[in-house]
């Protein structure tokens, strides 16, 4: 869960999944909605052979919380032997892009298309665009290691993109899903995107962090003038017979 240095004693093969940092969510400003993070990249290896030396570890820390009307920050990437897991894309911010990264941020609240950010080939997905009505505003959510962001709707917010699923440590987890987006609406009760599964993102009444150790994205915020969420640390682990 932290940077380090794996040594082997010999030789072998592997087990290995690598999940970069979640990216950070937009913040909600004025007539803005914070666009859900991406979920960092994740490379799985079901066999990589390993020689009998060290090797340093990076894991990706979660993208930082946009501010005004800024996108979020993109995670950070995780490394493990030849291999680069990419840090997830941050929420796009008012009139913005979302960010291209592991998987894509969604496109910020606007009343004219601006694209949501792309994922990484292999490692994640799209964000989702942004709701263009004249008086109600959903961002796009964030994209996921499984799929796409959902497109922010006139009622309500963009879903987050689900994570993927995986059982090296022996137990189901999903890792590296989408943030939820915010939603402004001139009347009413604004509507929340839903998180992708993995990512603790959106929901509440100023989103959410993602979840570190998984990868998550951040979810966008809903309160006038709140911040975006941080994203979630990645993890890297490496699993192998005790020789």
């Amino acid at each position: 869960t932290s940077s380090g240095t794996l040594t082997c004693s010999q030789g072998g093969y592997v087990q290995t999944l690598i999940v970069a940092g979640g990216g950070g969510s937009a913040a909600r400003s004025g007539y803005g909605s914070g666009a859900g993070a991406g979920g960092g990249g994740v490379i799985y290896l079901s066999s990589l052979s390993l020689s009998a030396t060290s090797y340093p570890i990076t894991v990706g820390a979660g993208g930082s919380a946009g501010t005004s009307d800024n996108n979020g920050g993109n995670g950070g990437n995780s490394v493990f032997s030849s291999y680069t897991a990419i840090g997830g894309g941050g929420g796009g911010g008012r009139n913005k892009s979302g960010s291209n990264g592991g998987s894509g941020g969604g496109a910020g609240l606007s009343g004219n298309f601006v694209s949501p950010g792309s994922g990484t080939s292999g490692q994640g997905y799209s964000g989702g665009i942004n709701s263009r009505n004249s008086h109600n505003y959903g961002a796009g959510g964030g994209g996921g290691a499984g799929g796409v962001g959902q497109n922010g709707t006139a009622i309500k917010g963009g879903d987050g993109g689900i994570g993927i699923n995986n059982s090296i440590t022996g137990s189901s987890t999903y890792y590296a899903g989408g943030g939820a987006a915010g939603y402004y609406e001139n009347s009413g009760t604004p509507t929340q995107g839903i998180n992708g599964s993995g990512g603790l993102g959106g929901g509440g009444s100023a989103g959410f962090n993602g979840t570190d150790g998984l990868g998550g994205g951040a979810g966008g915020g809903i309160v006038d003038n709140s911040p975006g969420k941080i994203g979630g640390s990645g993890i890297v682990i490496v699993r192998y017979t005790n020789p």
